[in-house]
């Protein structure tokens, strides 16, 4: 949501409430003098949002200022990004020339970007909760070879290759796990090693999966989503998850069309099909 401010500035309100200042090119100079003010350390650079020059080099005016910025195309030189040294918060579009080196920022807290050659030290975040890469590819298609963030709570993949998650117990902290468009997911069993920190896991456009007994483990899952995935077996693993408050499934296929497992959350999407057992007003009437 864009809120706007009594003077014309653009504020990008986030879903987890934050807010994101968005420079405007026009007024520069303004923009720079309205957020120190205000004492703001969160901006983002938008082309759709009032950002329309084709370079940032401004940011050295405020390195010592800013803590979270989002930078949004391919046309910038995110070079100057390395100068930010006070960055809690990084977002950026990599742009094909540009190293990034993480090492600058020792109070990085949440990365989203694209995994590439140019992403240098992410081995260095050791305060790095929230994690989002796009692209993330490796020769053994696992996690085994990611960087261990021994802080890392939140990680997020899109468009990865990985066709298992092994490896992914060694983040003993993470709580949310969000795989989108993993083509050649199959297998999740090695979840099991996070059966007691994991609250929430969502599958995305992931056809491949063999099977997902293993998410019955999860003893303090309290939201799944699983959309337009491989089809599932039966709801039967449900019954284990005595914490769920969430649950979606939609387009994604249950076989056996038994969904009374699932009643008792508080939530429960899914498209109606006329093998199942029961249609969706059936738990909305019960919620």
């Amino acid at each position: 949501m864009i809120e706007t401010t009594p003077e014309g500035y653009k504020i990008l309100i986030g879903s987890d409430g934050s807010r994101t200042f968005m420079i405007d090119s026009d007024r520069l100079a303004e923009s720079i003098s309205y957020i120190r003010g205000r004492d703001i350390r969160i901006i983002g650079i938008n082309s759709y949002s009032g950002y329309e020059r084709s370079e940032i080099e401004f940011l050295s005016e405020i390195a010592d200022f800013i803590e979270g910025i989002t930078v949004l195309g391919d046309k910038f030189d995110t070079s100057v990004l390395n100068k930010l040294h006070k960055l809690k918060t990084l977002g950026f579009t990599d742009n094909g020339k540009s190293v990034i080196d993480l090492s600058n920022f020792p109070n990085l807290s949440t990365l989203a970007c694209e995994y590439s050659p140019r992403l240098k030290s992410l081995d260095s975040c050791g305060e790095l909760k929230h994690l989002t890469l796009t692209g993330y590819k490796d020769k053994i298609k696992n996690l085994t070879a990611m960087p261990l963030l021994s802080s890392l709570e939140e990680l997020s993949l899109f468009k990865t290759n990985i066709d298992t998650l092994e490896g992914i117990g060694r983040f003993r902290l993470l709580k949310k796990v969000s795989l989108f468009r993993a083509g050649q997911l199959q297998q999740i069993d090695d979840v099991r090693a996070l059966k007691n920190t994991l609250v929430s896991i969502e599958f995305d456009q992931c056809k491949k999966i063999v099977s997902y007994e293993p998410l019955g483990e999860l003893e303090n899952l309290l939201r799944l989503v699983l959309f337009r995935c491989h089809a599932i077996e039966s709801l039967h693993f449900i019954k284990r998850l005595e914490r769920l408050e969430f649950l979606s499934f939609v387009g994604t296929d249950v076989l056996d069309g038994n969904l009374s497992p699932a009643f008792g959350i508080t939530y429960v999407g899914f498209n109606d099909k006329s093998h199942y057992s029961h249609s969706f007003k059936d738990f909305s009437a019960r919620g």
